[in-house]
């Protein structure tokens, strides 16, 4: 029985045994953050020279920018500069850039976000150190992608967070951007989303087979435990890309979610379209008898409730350990959820 959304508060219970002071932790390299819109700005008049100048300076990054995020052209060719340059000049491009300076990509909101990345990235690199530490890029990827992470770089568009009722927003095709993506263009979202994207595809070669539901709802909430841990001061609903009300619906239901998911034939279900109703962006999700005034990804939050339940009662488990641990029963054999 699923339980109607109703005012309640819950308070979450820290453990100090994953608590870092940042500001105690050495990079092995400086941590840096570049705005690749600045530089765009100041490119040389010159296709052959400009080229050169954005190849030394970005390499691998310029790459995929060129190639994959915004498909203008071989990163080899300096007509890919001139095909650049058309872009930055279409209107569309100059009055994304315009909104950008005034929203997500304003100085000190960005310098606000660089120092949260960082103090994550400090706590990450504590508890994993031998895992790499990316580089911050800056962009903007004309709505191509909000996250492109690479193990050396994080490479973030900018306009993906530039507020959901934003006038450039507004005019996004609906059925590309449905309402309820939209609503997740929140610039508050940009620093958890940044460095959850970037845990997803670092870590996609560490125990992540995918054959199964739980499968990938481990792996997701083994991600979003880590992210917890590394950005302690971001709201669980933030993690979640959820509202404040969507958490307390889930936190209300837990229990009726787990008994729709238990079920062996739910939950380890190989037919990925069928099991991805649990793991989805929508409106709602649309799985088994879940309402519609649930909140989406429901999996993926269940994913989460269990992997902190696992580390909450194995306290000599690292967090390396729980990346290298394949096996599904550990985790479920004593999850009980008491809502």
């Amino acid at each position: 029985m699923f339980i109607a959304f109703f005012a309640l508060t819950f308070s979450s219970c820290g453990s100090d045994r994953w608590e870092i002071d940042p500001t105690k932790v050495e990079l092995e390299k400086e941590f840096s953050c570049r705005n690749f819109i600045g530089e765009l700005e100041l490119i040389d008049e010159n296709d052959s020279v400009a080229l050169a100048k954005v190849r030394n300076k970005y390499g691998s990054f310029w790459d995929d920018y060129s190639e994959d995020i915004l498909r203008i052209g071989n990163s080899n060719e300096s007509t890919t500069i001139s095909e650049l340059r058309r872009f930055l000049a279409h209107p569309d491009t100059r009055a994304t850039f315009e909104a950008i300076d005034t929203t997500s990509g304003n100085e000190a909101y960005l310098k606000s976000v660089e120092l949260i990345l960082e103090d994550g990235f400090k706590r990450f690199h504590a508890l994993m150190p031998f895992e790499p530490v990316p580089e911050i890029i800056w962009m903007n990827s004309a709505f191509n992608y909000a996250i492109y992470p690479r193990e050396e770089y994080l490479a973030v568009g900018l306009e993906w967070f530039m507020g959901p009722d934003h006038p450039i927003v507004g005019l996004l095709p609906p059925e590309r951007f449905p309402r309820y993506q939209q609503l997740r263009m929140h610039p508050d979202l940009m620093a958890a989303d940044a460095f959850k994207g970037w845990m997803l595809v670092n870590f996609a070669s560490r125990g992540y087979s995918g054959e199964r539901c739980i499968d990938d709802i481990l792996y997701w909430g083994k991600i979003i435990w880590l992210v917890d841990k590394c950005l302690p001061k971001s709201h669980e609903h933030v993690l979640m890309d959820w509202t404040p009300e969507d958490l307390v619906w889930a936190k209300a239901n837990e229990s009726a979610i787990w008994i729709e998911l238990q079920p062996s034939k739910v939950i380890f279900e190989t037919n990925r379209t069928i099991y991805n109703r649990w793991l989805s962006d929508g409106p709602f999700t649309k799985a088994g008898s879940i309402p519609q005034e649930s909140p989406d990804r429901l999996g993926i939050w269940m994913g989460w409730q269990i992997v902190e339940d696992y580390m909450n009662k194995n306290t000599d488990v690292t967090v390396e350990d729980l990346f290298n641990e394949r096996d599904h029963l550990p985790f479920l054999k004593s999850y009980r959820p008491e809502r």
